[in-house]
């Protein structure tokens, strides 16, 4: 009998335990690694323009949860803001891993990603997938900077107003077999492309010149890095 009551208060306690662990897991999917965005920063007030991509929430997937989520990117501190209930607006940092699909007629996709920045510093951030190919994958980052408002030197000059500038778009790209833990950055420079592509270099640019391609065009980019895979 004894026996019998150990074996019951045993299933019950493995029966629990599971539970506990099942219900961990799914906070742990999702909750810890959101965190409350501060939509009323005082510094943004008053800018003109956007610091989205685009204003308003597009329902998308992230990662393999079945719940879709009203997204919007946030592109000047690089935030996947998202709406958990119609009051609170929460962000995805990109130092996690996030595969963000957005459900409307874009069909964008956008995952986190390690470059190295201007700085020469590795950095974690949100970008678009272009392309991806059994030797290569292509990203976009699109940016916009904040510009802060200029306080009129004198009474003859106006104040210019706080505002959200687009800058130009960057592509970065992933070699399948390079064996490198972080995106290249594609350069735009004439002289540093040719080294870029290194053996290969003049060989690209004449075929690029050739065609008549460009490499901030991203139809034109897909076609280089093309013809380039096949000559590696």
């Amino acid at each position: 009998m004894k026996n019998t009551f150990g074996i019951f208060l045993s299933f019950i306690f493995i029966t629990c335990s599971l539970q506990g662990q099942i219900a961990q897991n799914n906070i742990s999917s999702f909750d810890d690694i959101s965190f409350f965005v501060n939509v009323n920063n005082p510094k943004y007030n008053n800018a003109e323009g956007t610091k989205y991509l685009n204003d308003n929430f597009t329902p998308s997937k992230i990662n393999e949860l079945e719940k879709l989520y009203p997204i919007r990117f946030d592109l000047v501190d690089n935030i996947m803001e998202f709406k958990e209930n119609d009051q609170e607006i929460m962000g995805l940092s990109p130092t996690r891993d996030y595969r963000i699909v957005l459900t409307d007629d874009s069909n964008q996709i956008f995952v986190s990603n390690t470059i190295i920045n201007e700085s020469g510093d590795l950095q974690r951030l949100f970008l678009e997938e272009i392309k991806v190919t059994q030797a290569y994958s292509l990203y976009k980052r699109e940016r916009i900077k904040f510009v802060p408002a200029k306080p009129a030197k004198s009474s003859y000059e106006p104040e210019v107003p706080a505002v959200f500038k687009k800058m130009n778009d960057s592509y970065y790209v992933d070699y399948v077999d390079d064996g490198i833990d972080y995106l290249l950055q594609i350069p735009k420079n004439k002289k540093k492309i040719k080294t870029f592509f290194g053996n290969h270099g003049p060989e690209v640019l004449k075929f690029a010149k050739k065609e008549g391609l460009k490499f901030d065009i991203q139809e034109n980019l897909i076609a280089i890095l093309n013809y380039y895979v096949e000559k590696r």
